[in-house]
């Protein structure tokens, strides 16, 4: 199995060098630069916010999302299907997915809590922060309902199909966008580590909202969650991929030189890993995972 792990520091690399793979001569100033400037948001340096204090929606994740997304992008190219990708597109969308969880971030005096109390809401928080922080590198008025759109894509529960675009290709952008969300978080290497800080932010979302019929699943304790994970992913997610979100994963069949989606191989290893962390649990109750 690849190595597909890309560490947050290599990320903005593993950008450019794609994007000048496929589009020779063009530059990558915007990408460069819109990617600073989120980091910048994550880390507390943008004016008027505080620093991220998710515990599992943080820049790594939204890095490893990225990375998927680029992964995506890369193979479709390669593959010379429909739609045609433009070196536009690519930056658009590199600034939606980087953008889609801006709307955990608090503001300044925002003070009780952490980000995570924005779990049901953090899609539209995202897209109107987009609004507001895009302009300044020369979005058009189009673009930045277009990103607004792509990061709707990344909501629980949303029907892509119903989503306002403009055009097939518009939602295709989407749907990779979607998946690249997805495919990131279940297949980085941490995620079995990582799945008790997902349930401390659904429970403190629980605790500010009211959960019911948000999509949003109610767990007991984090091993529950872990206990469940498998059938999020049999029941829901692999059904989302291939139906919702148009199976566009299948580009990553280019993408590797070996024709394999080793996404898919680090999610079944990671599901593996979460089932022996469970059953050491229930083996030694004393010490919990």
């Amino acid at each position: 199995m690849i190595d597909i792990h890309v560490e947050s520091d290599e990320t903005l690399d593993f950008v450019r060098n794609t994007f000048i793979s496929h589009f020779l001569g063009k530059s990558t100033i915007f990408l460069d630069k819109v990617f600073a400037r989120v980091q910048d948001l994550f880390e507390g340096r943008y004016r008027g916010y505080q620093r991220s204090d998710t515990a599992y929606h943080d820049f790594k994740h939204t890095c490893e999302a990225t990375v998927a997304v680029v992964r995506i992008l890369d193979g479709h190219i390669k593959s010379r299907k429909f739609p045609a990708v433009s070196s536009r597109d690519f930056e658009l969308i590199i600034a939606a997915i980087l953008l889609h969880d801006s709307g955990f971030i608090k503001q300044v005096g925002d003070s009780e809590g952490t980000g995570a109390k924005y779990t049901l809401t953090h899609v539209e928080r995202s897209q109107k922060f987009a609004a507001n922080f895009l302009p300044e590198f020369g979005f058009t008025v189009g673009e930045l309902i277009l990103i607004q759109l792509l990061i709707d894509c990344t909501g629980v529960k949303i029907d892509v199909d119903k989503v306002p675009f403009y055009n097939d290709q518009e939602r295709f952008l989407g749907r990779v966008l979607g998946t690249g969300d997805i495919l990131g978080q279940m297949a980085a290497p941490d995620y079995p580590e990582r799945l008790s800080r997902l349930y401390e932010e659904f429970t403190e979302a629980a605790a500010y909202s009211n959960t019911n019929g948000s999509g949003i699943e109610v767990y007991h304790s984090a091993e529950d969650l872990m206990r469940r994970t498998r059938d999020f992913y049999e029941g829901y997610v692999k059904q989302l991929l291939e139906t919702q979100l148009g199976g566009v994963h299948k580009a990553l069949l280019h993408h590797f030189n070996d024709g394999k989606n080793h996404y898919f191989d680090s999610i079944e290893a990671n599901l593996d890993h979460i089932e022996r962390k469970v059953q050491t649990a229930a083996i030694w109750p004393r010490f919990p995972q």
